[in-house]
């Protein structure tokens, strides 16, 4: 305690350089986990044709299995991790939250391809996603909030609670706002 008060302005000093970089690995972390969610495959007008058509289909079928990745990944298995992270992006078009940084467009074949996923895989919350993604299958998204705050919970989250569900002219201002971030 002494030599704090001897050297007080080195104290200082050493105590707002390790508050800084404090800051700033928070800030980096959050970069890499934002560039890592959110970076995907630039499709081609090709791709985005057949998508848009099997889009047509699957829709016009939802119990069929989904086998193709809707997200953009060429990869038919995900980690928890993946499927945590679009199931969250996909709730914000459907919940009020102050911040959103995920913005997956919810559609009933991108729902089909998680419950096949998760439904195939073992993961640690298999029963809480197929709980939500099966509500959602049916329309139901009258608990989308809790929803959200479920997966964002597990996810660690802290900034972006969901607050309440969208009503729908809401969610068509959403996605009109997004139109450019949406994937």
């Amino acid at each position: 305690m002494t030599w704090i008060k001897e050297h007080k302005l080195i104290f200082t000093s050493i105590l707002v350089c390790v508050i800084c970089l404090g800051f700033l690995g928070v800030i980096v972390v959050d970069m890499i986990d934002q560039k890592a969610v959110s970076s995907s495959p630039v499709a081609s007008k090709e791709d985005s044709t057949s998508k848009s058509k099997n889009n047509q289909k699957s829709e016009s079928t939802a119990s069929e299995t989904i086998t193709d990745n809707p997200f953009g990944s060429n990869s038919s298995s995900l980690a928890e991790d993946d499927v945590l992270n679009y199931m969250h992006g996909m709730s914000h078009q459907k919940v009020e939250a102050e911040e959103k940084w995920l913005h997956y467009e919810m559609t009933n074949e991108r729902i089909q391809f998680l419950i096949g996923v998760v439904e195939s895989d073992r993961y640690e919350k298999s029963d809480l996603y197929l709980d939500i993604l099966n509500r959602w299958a049916e329309g139901d998204f009258s608990k989308a909030d809790k929803d959200h705050n479920a997966i964002w919970n597990l996810q660690g989250g802290t900034i972006g609670k969901a607050t309440g569900v969208l009503s729908t002219e809401e969610e068509k201002q959403y996605l009109e706002d997004h139109k450019g971030s949406i994937q």
